[in-house]
């Protein structure tokens, strides 16, 4: 499934992505030919409702990948890797990745600072493929603050520019860029031989990646300006819920269609 993803960027093809964390998203993003699922840690925000991706744990991406897969077991699921899971001994990171393999994905996603290049080119080596994520990487928002625009001075965009060599020269099949300016993601994508995938990015990347829950308008009151909304699905599902609600107190829900009849066997 990697040679897909290399092909589709030799051919200058873009990349879809979407995330799912269940197996009946799942089984819908596969049915329309998404050439890739992220079971991200990005389920902390929308499946648990917290503040953060950092309370993240490994058992959690564990349980998540399995249902996916499940749910789309002929799709390429790639798995975060949760908060320091990668940032521990070469071995107890290999055993981490490799925990994520066992339960389904068939890569792990890490966001990468110069400090865990050796670890990352470890995995590599080891045969575990691993898409790197540079720019915002909301694992350490408690020391960078905020969701803030990424590679913003001279020497963040030269670093960001370098990290993204190295880690296409250690071999990593992708690189997430989140949320760095159009000229930004442009010239990562320029440099670098291996597709780009962009969030936030703009539309110079080799492919695009969204939560998928925000697309279809499920998290209210969340509409950041790289997110194109698809579906006002909070509404709608409100509304049916609603409706529901009223059949039932009204009588119109159930009806002796909704019902068995006896079928008692003489």
């Amino acid at each position: 499934m990697i040679k897909e993803f290399k092909e589709k960027y030799l051919k200058k093809v873009p990349i879809v992505m979407l995330t799912a964390y269940d197996a009946s998203m799942a089984q819908m993003i596969n049915d329309v030919a998404i050439d890739g699922i992220l079971v991200g840690d990005s389920l902390r925000h929308t499946f648990f409702g917290d503040s953060t991706t950092v309370t993240m744990t490994l058992q959690d991406m564990v349980y998540h990948t399995k249902a996916v897969k499940n749910g789309a077991p002929k799709s390429f699921i790639v798995s975060d890797m949760p908060f320091m899971t990668y940032n521990v001994s070469p071995e107890k990171t290999l055993e981490n990745a490799a925990t994520l393999v066992q339960a389904g994905a068939h890569a792990v996603k890490c966001e990468v600072r110069p400090t865990n290049i050796p670890t990352i080119a470890r995995l590599v080596q080891e045969g575990i493929p691993v898409m790197a994520h540079i720019g915002l990487q909301p694992q350490y928002i408690h020391e960078i603050g905020g969701y803030h625009l990424k590679g913003t001075s001279k020497s963040e965009k030269n670093e960001l520019c370098e990290l993204a060599k190295s880690l296409a020269n250690i071999g990593v099949f992708a690189i997430v860029l989140e949320k760095v300016s159009i000229e930004l993601s442009k010239t990562i994508t320029s440099l670098v031989d291996c597709p780009t995938i962009g969030i936030g990015a703009g539309p110079s990347c080799s492919g695009q990646i969204l939560v998928t829950n925000d697309l279809l308008g499920l998290t209210p009151n969340f509409s950041p300006k790289f997110v194109k909304q698809y579906l006002n699905g909070h509404s709608l599902i409100k509304d049916a819920l609603a409706a529901f609600k009223n059949d039932v107190e009204t009588g119109q829900f159930p009806t002796n269609d909704h019902a068995y009849a006896d079928e008692t066997v003489q």
